[in-house]
C-alpha cells in the first residue's frame, strides 16, 4: 500500500504528533508499505525532499506550533504525489498542511483518514482575552469540521475523541488506534544507575528526590497551572518531591513567572526544548509522569514514559475516559483534586528502591501492545476500511 502522511510538524520539532508520525512511518515501512511524509519547516526557503520526507517552507503564525505551511498548492508536493499515486492520505492536523492533504485527496481521488490528536477548542495561541478566544475557537471549530466532513475515517488513540467530534456538531464515530513507541529505545533498563545519576545532575535534580515529569507542548489545554498550585499548597520542601517540565510552547513564560510567584523555583525545573533522542534517558531518571489536562488523549509522551516504567498520575473525568488509558493501581493512578494529586506524589516519596523498581517493572509490563508494528497493523486496517468506504461513497462508522 502507498500512504501519504500530512503533518504540520515533524522532528526536530518535539511534540506528540511528530513522535507519533515517526513511529507510524517506521512501523508501516517495516510491514512493507511505501510511505511519504509531507510536513512544513521554518528551516527551508523552498520545498525539499530527503529520505521520504517532503519539507515545505513555513511561515510563523499564532497557532500552537508557532508556524504553518506557507503554500498549500506546493508544486514539488504535487509533482511527487502525482507520480507516487497514494492509496490513502492520512492527515494529522487541521492546520494548513491538513488542508493541503484534503486538496491532494480530491485531486488524486483517494480516501482520507483524519487522526484526532487534541481538542479543537484548545488549539489556539495563549490569550487572556475572551474575545480573542471566541474568535479563534470559532475558526478552529470550522477547521476541525472540515477535516471530519472530508474524511472516510476519523481515528484516535482514545474514546474521548468521540466527545470532541460530538461537540463540533458531528455524529461521526471514531476508529480507535493505539499509540505506540519503540520499546527497545524507551526502556529504563538501558540506563545504569550511574547514567541516571548523571542525567539528574544535568537536569539539576536532587538525587534523593521523587521527580514528577511532564513532557510536551506547553499550551493552555495542558493545565499545568493546576500542578503548580498543588505543589504550592500541598507539597512541602521536606516531602522531597520535584517537578520537571520538558518542552516549549505558548505557556512557557507564563508558567515560569507563576512558578516564581509561588516560590517554587527550587522545586520546579524547566528544561526547554530537548531532543527526542534524549527523552528515554530523561524519563528513566524520573519517577512518575503527571497529566493535569481535563481532556487529554493517550499522547505519545504517556506511552513513552510508561514504556520507561513510569506510572501515570492523571486527572479524573466525568465520562471516565481516563480509565481507558490506564489500569488504576497497576500502571497509573487517578486523582480528583489538588489534595489527592499531592497525596500520590508524597506516597511515592516513601517507597524504597525495591518498591520503585517493582513498580517500574509492572508498568512496563503493562505496555506490551505498544510497539510500532502493532500500531501500524491497526492503522492499515483503518486504511483498508477507508478505501472500501471511498469506493462505495459512504462513511465508515464503527
Amino acid at each position: 500500500m502507498k500512504i501519504a502522511i500530512f503533518t504540520e510538524v515533524l522532528e526536530p520539532y518535539v511534540c506528540g504528533i511528530s513522535s507519533y508520525v515517526e513511529v507510524l512511518r517506521s512501523g508501516l515501512i517495516s510491514l512493507g508499505h511505501k510511505v511519504i511524509v509531507i510536513t512544513s519547516s521554518l528551516h527551508t526557503q523552498k520545498s525539499v525532499i530527503k529520505g521520504g520526507v517532503i519539507r515545505c517552507a513555513a511561515v510563523k503564525c499564532g497557532n500552537k506550533y508557532g508556524y504553518e505551511c506557507k503554500n498549500i498548492n506546493d508544486k514539488l508536493v504535487g509533482k511527487i504525489l502525482d507520480s507516487f499515486r497514494p492509496d490513502v492520505i492520512h492527515i494529522q492536523t487541521d492546520t494548513k498542511i491538513g488542508y493541503m492533504g484534503l486538496a491532494f485527496a480530491d485531486r488524486l481521488r483517494c480516501p482520507v483518514v483524519f487522526s484526532v490528536h487534541d481538542y479543537y477548542l484548545d488549539r489556539f495561541a495563549a490569550s487572556r482575552s475572551q474575545l480573542v478566544w471566541k474568535i479563534k475557537t470559532h475558526f478552529e471549530k470550522k477547521h476541525f469540521r472540515d477535516m471530519i466532513d472530508n474524511a472516510q475515517i476519523i481515528a484516535s488513540s482514545n474514546k474521548r475523541a468521540s466527545s470532541f467530534v460530538r461537540e463540533a456538531g458531528r455524529s461521526r464515530k471514531v476508529w480507535l488506534i493505539p499509540s505506540a513507541t519503540d520499546r527497545s529505545v524507551f526502556d529504563y533498563r538501558n540506563a545504569s544507575e550511574q547514567a541516571v545519576a548523571k542525567m539528574r545532575r544535568r537536569l539539576k535534580l536532587p538525587g534523593n528526590a521523587v521527580v514528577a515529569v511532564f513532557a510536551g507542548d506547553l499550551s493552555v489545554d495542558k493545565n499545568l497551572e493546576f500542578v503548580l498550585g498543588a505543589f504550592a499548597r500541598h507539597i512541602k520542601k521536606s516531602d522531597r518531591v520535584h517537578f520537571l517540565i520538558v518542552g516549549e510552547g505558548t505557556e512557557l513564560s507564563h508558567l515560569k513567572a507563576l512558578s516564581e510567584r509561588l516560590h517554587l523555583s527550587d522545586r520546579v525545573h524547566f528544561t526547554g526544548k530537548i531532543a527526542h533522542s534524549i527523552m528515554p534517558a530523561v524519563f528513566s531518571s524520573c519517577d512518575i509522569y503527571v497529566c493535569s489536562s481535563d481532556d487529554a488523549l493517550l499522547s505519545m509522551s504517556f506511552v513513552e514514559a510508561m514504556s520507561c516504567g513510569l506510572p501515570v498520575l492523571v486527572k479524573e473525568d466525568e465520562e471516565q475516559y481516563v480509565y481507558n488509558m490506564i489500569k488504576e493501581g497497576v500502571n497509573g493512578f487517578v486523582y480528583s483534586d489538588e489534595e489527592s494529586f499531592a497525596k500520590y506524589l508524597k506516597t511515592l516519596s516513601t517507597f524504597n528502591e525495591f518498591k520503585k523498581s517493582e513498580l517500574r517493572r509492572i508498568v512496563r509490563g503493562s505496555m506490551r501492545n505498544t510497539d510500532a508494528d502493532y500500531m501500524a497493523k491497526c492503522t492499515v486496517r483503518a486504511y483498508e476500511q477507508a478505501i472500501k468506504a471511498f469506493r462505495i461513497n459512504v462513511d465508515i462508522i464503527k
